[in-house]
This record gives structure tokens, sequence and C-alpha cells, in this order.
């Protein structure tokens, strides 16, 4: 079983613009509104990819607001199991995207609720579960919970959890807190930038070996359109990233943490842990969930591209070329 924690947002992305607008301009766009938040997106990816719903529990902050009823609905109406825990002095966190054609997005946050989101819910899901792997996304938005951050990981590893924490820059706070629960992290997922500013490294392959360094066991940074790294027992690995037409790349590092959580979870369900996996299991997990992130941004909206069909084809087109292409650094360890 996975236990999906992390911050809940409702997305209204702005699509299809040319620029963004002057001040006092008009710009028509698309606009569409979607769920979004790394424990949405995360979670209804995984159910995407053929991960069995009942197998799947989500835990997440939401305003006692028409849009906190929005993000229960969209959840459950993908057939997931939620555990919302309403905020009564703070509404559901909203995020206006704008996408104008050849630039990154810009995004602009009202944290809302997730800053409000405790460890006990977690705790006491942990304890309920005991979950083969338990997610902790959106870790430096998260209030309260980030404080006891190191605390929920020492308890999930207890229980017998892999644990896997996955990071947006924080909030009104630095990153002292995450170094803390670094220790107990297996799996640690950013992107470059909030590497560097971690770490204050911004070559990817030394930034993600540094991170290593702190306590997490295995890290793996996106680098949008320049691929990914994996910093892993025995050593380094560095892929490219796949092609396609991307239409709005919102979502993408989620969709890849899904791949990663659903690959490993299939190992250990056989009853292979991630300290068994070879370079070259690691090289193929990299490759499909690289392909689950470029899946996303075909579509726009977080989740609504992404399939296992659409993974597979991309994996048997270009996976093979791009394995060919990927680069593998051996270590002593």
């Amino acid at each position: 079983m996975v236990l999906i924690s992390g911050i809940a947002v409702v997305d209204m992305i702005g699509s299809g613009l040319a620029r963004v607008a002057r001040p006092g301009e008009l710009a028509f766009c698309s606009v569409r509104t979607s769920i979004g938040g790394h424990a949405c997106n995360v979670s209804a990816d995984l159910v995407r990819l053929g991960f069995p719903k009942t197998r799947l529990r989500v835990v997440f902050p939401a305003g006692r607001d028409l849009f906190g009823d929005f993000l229960v609905r969209r959840l459950r109406e993908q057939g997931l199991r939620v555990e919302p825990v309403f905020a009564d002095k703070a509404p559901t966190s909203l995020d206006l995207i704008l996408v104008a054609q050849g630039e990154d997005r810009r995004y602009h946050a009202d944290p809302g609720a997730n800053v409000e989101m405790s460890a006990a819910p977690v705790l006491a899901l942990l304890e309920k579960h005991r979950p083969l792997i338990y997610y902790a996304g959106g870790v430096g938005l998260l209030g309260r919970l980030d404080s006891g951050l190191a605390e929920v990981l020492r308890r999930a590893k207890k229980l017998g959890a892999l644990t896997f924490v996955d990071v947006v820059s924080p909030y009104r706070k630095t990153w002292a807190f995450l170094r803390k629960a670094l220790p107990w992290t297996d799996f640690f997922h950013c992107n470059a930038d909030e590497a560097a500013s971690l770490v204050d490294e911004t070559e990817p392959a030394k930034a993600a070996d540094m991170i290593r360094r702190l306590g997490a066991k295995d890290v793996f940074l996106t680098l949008g359109s320049r691929g990914a790294v994996a910093a892993v027992a025995g050593g380094t690995i560095r892929v490219p990233s796949f092609s396609v037409r991307v239409e709005d790349p919102t979502g993408a590092g989620d969709a890849f943490s899904a791949g990663i959580i659903l690959k490993t979870h299939r190992a250990m369900a056989r009853g292979v842990r991630p300290e068994d996996f070879s370079l070259d299991d690691w090289l193929e997990i990299l490759l499909y969930a690289s392909a689950c992130g470029a899946v996303c941004t075909m579509g726009i909206g977080t989740t609504t591209a992404v399939s296992a069909e659409k993974v597979r084809a991309l994996v048997g087109r270009q996976g093979q070329a791009l394995a060919r292409s990927s680069a593998i650094t051996r270590s002593a360890d």
C-alpha cells in the first residue's frame, strides 16, 4: 500500500498565451481549472498509470469552501480514497498559472490551508495502514507538518515504510527543517533550482551527490528539457529528455514521482528492495519516470494527459535510443 500526503491546490491554468499581457492589456487564452498540488497530482497519476485504487490513501489540507469541495469531489470521482484535513481559518490553496509560448510557467499562489497542515493526521494514518511506501509531497509549504517532518519520516521507517520526500521552495522559512529530515529520507526529488538553493551547487550531478551526503539515500533531480539525474547507491545516472510536443508542462515533476513510486512498489511487492537495485534497474526506472513526466506535458492540466498506454508507447518509440544516450558514472559505494 502507498500513503500519499502533501499540498493540495486548485490550479487555474491560462495556456496558449503568445506572451504575458502588459499592464492594462487584455490577452485571450484558454483558462481551465483542475486539481493540483503534489498530493492530488501524484495520487491521480498513480491511478492513471495502473496502480490499484484500493492500495492507495491520500491525505491533504483544504479549506471549508467550494474549492475544497471541488478537490474532494474530483479525486473521489477517480475512485481515490481521500482523507481531507479541513482548516477552519484558512481557504483552499489556489494557484494561478500562466503558460506563455516558449517560456517557463509563471505561478501566482495563495498557500491557503497548506500552511495549517499538522503532522497528527499523517501519523494516525501511518499507524492505521502501515504502508509499503510513504510519500510526502510539497514539503516546504506545509507549515506545521514541515516542522514535524523528521518525526513523521522516522515513524514511517520504524513502521517499515520506504519514505519519499518531494519538495518545493520553502515558504517563509529556510531549508533547516529539511536538513533534519534528510537522514530519514529514502527517496528525494526536486528540480534543479530547488537543489541549487538547498546545497548552493548549480551542476545537477554534483548537487544530487551533495544531497545524498546530507542523508537522503537516493536522489532524483528533474531538469525539464535537459532530462533528469539520479544519484543512487553505486553511481550517478543522467538521462536525456523524451521528445514530445509540449502543451503544458504543469505537473510533469509529479508525474515523474508517480512513475518512480509505481516501479518501486511493484519491485517491493515482489520482495525486491531499492537497495538491491542495480544501476541498470535504476536506468530503466528513471526512463519510465521521465516518460511519465513527458506524457504529462502533452495535455493541458496537471494529470489529464497521463495514461499507462501513452507512457508505454513513448518508451517503446524512444526508450532504447535514450538508454544508449544516457550516462552512468559508477562509484565505489
